[in-house]
């Protein structure tokens, strides 16, 4: 009996130590395919996007962008259901366009030039629980960010013109 019982324990042992190694093994796997996507899709697209959030409601995102297509119009969009909206799009300090429609289109191009660039966008929107979305279509980039639950926004875009 004590065998049998030592035998039921070593192949549950076994068990678990295979599960282990096959969850570690399926992880490396699918971060280096993640890994080998990202650098594939770097080389083949001239911008790149990076989206951090927090609690708080801010929101914040950078993007590159080729000094060639600059004669192209980069549009930035601030579209809400919210009944409410009000607030303001600032481009490197000055204030650009005032948000209190519901949708608001802007072209960024005739502010961009090559260098860094900082694009705050801040507005106040009732009921709170509206989605609110910003979008930025660019030549060779699309960039899609919508949030909702506080009634703020708080969102800075960073862009790198090369």
């Amino acid at each position: 009996m004590k065998s049998s019982l030592f035998l039921i324990c070593s192949t549950a042992m076994v068990i678990t130590i295979t599960i282990a190694f096959v969850n570690n093994f399926s992880d490396n796997n699918q971060s280096t395919i993640a890994q080998s996507d990202l650098n594939n899709m770097q080389k083949n697209t001239t911008s790149s996007t990076t989206f951090t959030s927090n609690s708080s409601g801010y929101q914040r995102g950078t993007v590159s962008f080729s000094a060639a297509n600059l004669s192209q119009p980069h549009l930035l969009k601030i579209e809400t259901s919210a009944t409410k909206l009000s607030g303001k799009i600032v481009v490197n300090g000055k204030v650009v366009k005032n948000l209190n429609n519901k949708t608001t289109e802007i072209d960024l191009s005739p502010y961009l030039s090559v260098g860094e660039h900082k694009v705050e966008i801040s507005a106040n929107y009732t009921p709170a629980t509206s989605p609110i979305k910003v979008e930025l279509n660019a030549p060779n980039s699309n960039v899609t960010q919508q949030t909702s639950g506080n009634g703020i926004l708080n969102y800075q875009l960073d862009i790198t013109v090369r």
